[in-house]
């Protein structure tokens, strides 16, 4: 992904945001969705919040919005699952535990975070499956 293609996602993300107000902590790109960790608490207090973006006529435009973790519609029966946590402290790698696998999260200062693409709505099924962070000791 080009400077000029995150520049003009985070763009849309911080749509309605006066300018300076947020910090874009990570981006994620599929084709024509993307999805934006944007810190926007103040006075030191931090509250991360996602943005799904998606690409039409030509633009970057700001779609669903949350303060949690959690799935996405993208598609028609798709969509990207989301994770992050406070990652302060707890040391790396952080590992992420998710449909019965580890999965090593980014770190972009005291945030962890993993995204899954194309993924069914986890809600659908009887015994859904969230990620959740993994415990240090193994399994």
């Amino acid at each position: 992904m080009s400077d000029q293609d995150t520049e003009a996602i985070v763009a849309a993300a911080a749509t309605g945001y006066p300018p300076g107000q947020v910090t874009p902590l990570v981006v994620s790109r599929h084709g024509d969705h993307a999805v934006v960790l944007l810190e926007t608490g103040s006075g030191g207090h931090s509250y991360p919040y996602l943005v799904q973006c998606q690409f039409t006529d030509g633009r970057w435009t700001e779609g669903q919005s949350s303060n949690m973790p959690g799935w996405y519609q993208t598609e028609d029966d798709a969509g990207v699952i989301v994770f992050w946590d406070d990652a302060d402290g707890l040391g790396e790698p952080v590992e992420v535990e998710f449909k019965g696998q580890r999965w090593t999260a980014d770190i972009n200062g005291t945030v962890a975070w993993v995204v899954w693409w194309d993924e069914l709505d986890p809600s659908n099924y009887i015994d859904p499956a969230w990620p959740r962070l993994a415990s240090p000791d193994g399994p």
